[in-house]
């Protein structure tokens, strides 16, 4: 009996040590991932990848359900700043309500810098365009994709007509 007592404090001051470093680094509250927008998009596209309906309560961010349909929940979070004095933007989050049916869709809208193509090559150098201008509208946009990353998930940057030199939005999924 005594021999379990003390197997079972060493497991405790264990965990308890491993929530006071995560409480102190500000991982707990997703800190390490509001530094800047590049460790932003890092921490997010680790989280996507296990992300579900029924995980949701684990992402880094607060989200709330805002409409539905069928197939898929679709979520906002409430804009922050990051930082670095930048800010996240219109988050919005899509999941399948069957777990495998899609994969989750992250998109925000980075504000406050103006963040140029050359910046984003800096951190994703494989950038291939996705998408481009049909002519119908300044809203529409130029789109940059990144290879999948280690987790799985593909980045990409957009940047409007209206603002070129921009960066405009940001998406993040495995498709």
């Amino acid at each position: 009996m005594r021999l379990c007592r003390r197997n079972l404090r060493q497991k405790m001051s264990k965990a308890g040590a491993v929530l006071i470093a995560l409480l102190t680094t500000g991982m707990a509250e997703g800190g390490a991932q509001k530094q800047d927008l590049w460790k932003f998009i890092s921490g997010m596209s680790a989280s996507l990848r296990s992300l579900s309906v029924t995980s949701l309560s684990n992402a880094p961010l607060s989200f709330k359900i805002t409409r539905q349909n069928e197939y898929i929940n679709f979520y906002n979070a409430d804009d922050f700043k990051l930082d670095d004095g930048a800010s996240i933007t219109e988050i919005g989050l899509r999941l399948s309500k069957d777990n495998g049916d899609m994969a989750p869709l992250l998109n925000f809208s980075p504000s406050g810098q103006c963040i140029t193509l050359d910046t984003v090559k800096m951190h994703f150098p494989q950038l291939v365009l996705t998408d481009y201008p049909q002519g119908r509208s300044e809203n529409e946009v130029t789109s940059y994709t990144a290879p999948k990353d280690t987790n799985g998930q593909k980045v990409s940057f957009s940047f409007t007509v209206k603002k070129p030199d921009c960066l405009d939005s940001v998406v993040i999924s495995a498709e």
